[in-house]
C-alpha cells in the first residue's frame, strides 16, 4: 500500500506531529508557516525536510492536508484542498459565516476527497468512556447535557506592538459562542448513542455583557440552550474573559437511570451515579474510574507517549482516528456534517443574542435542504 503524504499547515498542527510519526501507512512530507523561525525549529526538530510559505505549494506535495491556521482561513483553506482531491483534517471551527459554511459543504459534496473535523475533545478518554457507558445503557436513555468551556485568554488578543490578533477580531469580536465546538461535540456524541440521527435543531442563545475587558464587544459570559431534533437538550457555556482558573473540559449528562458529572477542580475525578430509578435506592455518587473497564480496547492499550498528548491524549487518539480514514479503513469520525452543524451553533448563537435570545433554527446540512440557491 502507498503512502499517504501529509502535508501541515499551520502551527497549531505541531501538536499532532508526534501522533502522526507513529502511524504506520503515512508520512507528513511538508510544513506550511508565515513563521520562519517555527518552519525552521520544527522541520529540524521532526526530520521534515520540506517547507513553504505558501500554501497553494504545500498542497502540490501532499495527498492530505492538516489545516491548523487561524480560524478565519480554515473554511477558504479546506475548500481548496478539497477541490484539489486533498483528504482535510480541519481545525475548529470549520467556518466564520453561514456563507462559509455552504461553500464547505458544496466543496465536500464534489470532492472525492475526505473531510475530517478536528474536535479533538471527543477523543480525550474520559468523554471516550462516558460515550462507551452511555452506548451501553447505563444512564439509560440520556436526554439532558452540559458543556462548558472557560479559558481566559486576554493575553492573546493583542500582538506585542499592540495590533489586534486574530482571535481578537474572530473570537472576542462579536457576541455569542464564537467557541463552542469543544463544549457541544462530546455531548452531541453521547446523545446519539441512543440515537445516531440525532442532530443540534435549534439555538437560543443569551450574553453577560462585557465587564472584564470591555475593549471587546464579547459576552464575559455566553449561555445556549441547543435543542436536539430528538427535544434533548443541550447547555453550553463558553468564557474567555473572567478573571478565574480555567476550566476547559467540563461536561454533564443526564439519563432515565444515571447520571455523570464531571469535576470543576483540575486534576480530580468526574463522578457517576447509575441505578434502577426507584424512588428510595441509594444515590451515592462514584468515581468514573470505577468504570475504566468499560474504556474501549485501544485507549488501554495505549502507549505513554498517547496519553501524555495534549488535551488528554485527545490530540494523539484524532490522529489515529484520522489515518484510519486515510487508509480506506473507515468514513471519517466527524465529518462535514457535524463540523458545519456544530460551527453553525456558534454562529447562529451570535444571532440570537444580538435578538435577545430568540431561538435560531440550525440549516439541515445532512439533506442540504436549508440551502440558499446559490450553493
Amino acid at each position: 500500500m502507498a503512502t499517504v503524504r501529509v502535508g501541515v499547515a499551520g502551527k497549531r498542527g505541531g501538536a499532532f506531529l508526534p501522533a502522526l510519526r507513529a502511524q504506520p501507512g503515512v508520512s507528513v512530507v511538508a510544513l506550511c508557516e508565515l513563521n520562519e523561525q517555527w518552519l525552521d525549529e520544527t522541520s529540524r526538530g521532526y526530520g521534515i525536510e520540506r517547507t513553504t510559505r505558501s500554501y497553494d505549494e504545500l498542497l502540490e506535495l501532499c495527498d492530505a492536508v492538516i489545516v491548523a491556521t487561524p480560524m478565519h482561513l480554515h473554511a477558504e483553506q479546506s475548500i481548496l484542498a478539497l477541490q484539489a482531491g486533498k483528504h482535510v483534517l480541519s481545525e475548529v471551527t470549520a467556518c466564520v459565516s453561514l456563507e462559509e459554511c455552504w461553500r464547505l459543504w458544496a466543496a465536500a459534496r464534489q470532492s472525492e476527497a475526505t473531510y475530517a473535523f478536528a474536535e479533538n475533545y471527543c477523543f480525550i478518554p474520559d468523554v471516550v468512556l462516558v460515550g462507551e457507558m452511555a452506548r451501553r445503557g447505563l444512564f439509560g436513555e440520556p436526554y439532558y447535557a452540559e458543556g462548558e468551556y472557560l479559558h481566559e485568554v486576554r493575553s492573546l488578543h493583542h500582538a506585542p506592538d499592540g495590533a489586534l490578533t486574530w482571535r481578537a477580531l474572530w473570537q472576542v469580536g462579536t457576541t455569542g459562542l464564537t467557541y463552542p465546538t469543544h463544549s457541544l461535540g462530546p455531548a452531541v456524541q453521547w446523545f446519539r448513542t441512543a440515537d445516531p440521527c440525532d442532530r443540534p435543531a435549534s439555538v437560543a442563545a443569551m450574553g453577560s455583557g462585557a465587564h472584564t475587558d470591555p475593549e471587546h464587544p464579547h459576552d464575559d459570559t455566553s449561555v445556549a440552550l441547543v435543542r436536539m431534533a430528538s427535544g434533548r437538550l443541550i447547555r453550553l457555556r463558553l468564557d474567555m474573559m473572567s478573571n478565574r482558573p480555567h476550566l476547559m473540559a467540563y461536561y454533564a449528562l443526564q439519563g432515565t437511570r444515571g447520571a455523570y458529572e464531571a469535576s470543576r477542580l483540575e486534576g480530580q475525578p468526574g463522578w457517576v451515579w447509575v441505578g434502577n430509578g426507584v424512588t428510595d435506592e441509594p444515590r451515592q455518587w462514584r468515581p468514573l474510574s470505577d468504570f475504566a473497564d468499560l474504556m474501549p480496547q485501544s485507549y488501554r492499550d495505549a502507549r505513554q507517549e498517547a496519553l501524555r498528548a495534549g488535551h488528554g491524549g485527545g490530540d494523539w487518539f484524532l490522529v489515529e482516528d484520522w489515518v484510519r480514514t486515510l487508509l480506506g479503513e473507515q468514513p471519517p469520525t466527524i465529518g462535514i456534517e457535524d463540523a458545519l452543524e456544530w460551527t453553525a451553533v456558534g454562529l447562529l448563537s451570535t444571532l440570537s443574542v444580538q435578538s435577545g435570545g430568540v431561538p435560531l433554527r440550525v440549516p439541515d446540512f445532512r439533506q442540504g435542504s436549508d440551502r440558499p440557491a446559490w450553493a
